[in-house]
């Protein structure tokens, strides 16, 4: 249980590096979360620090209503989020929202995010859904809104918020990470394409 914890929590600090590195999220903005194996707890990244900045001193352990276990900092605002799709989907084990660019773009502008890229046809058969939720943050109205959405795909990998980027998620939190730079991959490419369709490019 313990070697299965420390590996958890390596993957995490690895994911979060890579994605703020990648540029998936610009300072504080942004929460990953990992499934404690055999627990009814995640681990995941207090509020306030940057992606890149997660390392196993300012890590939090908390259940899956947001209630802090392990740890002294305030827990991300989206607990909610991390914690509504460990509840609705077991077989999840990390969790990555962020905020990229072109993710961002399409969910402000579009109704879904269709697939254009061979990597996301590969992880997925249906669109990316896009959620216009109104909140600030997702509460539980929302998380209604985003099973709603979800329980149409075949192999849902993740979703777009409107106005807060794209969450991705996977059987860890590695693949969870990979799966929100395809997303943000896919969401460039489509958005481009539009633009060509229009007379310009970007």
């Amino acid at each position: 249980m313990y070697l299965e914890f420390l590996e958890v929590k390596n993957a995490y600090i690895k994911a979060s590096r890579r994605a703020f590195a990648c540029g998936l999220a610009a300072a504080s903005g942004g929460n990953i979360s990992a499934r404690i194996p055999g627990s009814g707890y995640m681990l995941i990244k207090p509020s306030g620090i940057t992606l890149g900045d997660a390392d196993e001193d300012n890590l939090l352990i908390t259940d899956l209503e947001g209630t802090v276990i392990e740890g002294v900092r305030k827990p991300t605002k989206e607990t909610i989020l991390h914690g509504g799709i460990y509840r609705k989907m077991p077989e999840v084990g990390g969790i990555v929202h962020a905020h990229p660019l072109y993710s961002l773009m399409c969910a402000n502008c579009f109704d879904l995010l269709p697939l254009v890229t061979k990597q996301m046809k590969q992880i997925t058969d249906s669109p990316v859904p896009i959620c216009k939720l109104k909140s600030l943050t997702v509460e539980q109205e929302g998380m209604e809104e985003i099973y709603r959405s979800l329980e149409q795909i075949n192999r849902p990998c993740g979703f777009l918020l409107e106005e807060h980027g794209v969450v991705a998620f996977a059987k860890n939190v590695i693949e969870a990470e990979y799966i929100a730079e395809l997303i943000e991959e896919n969401a460039r490419v489509y958005w481009n394409m539009k633009l060509m369709e229009r007379g310009g490019v970007n």
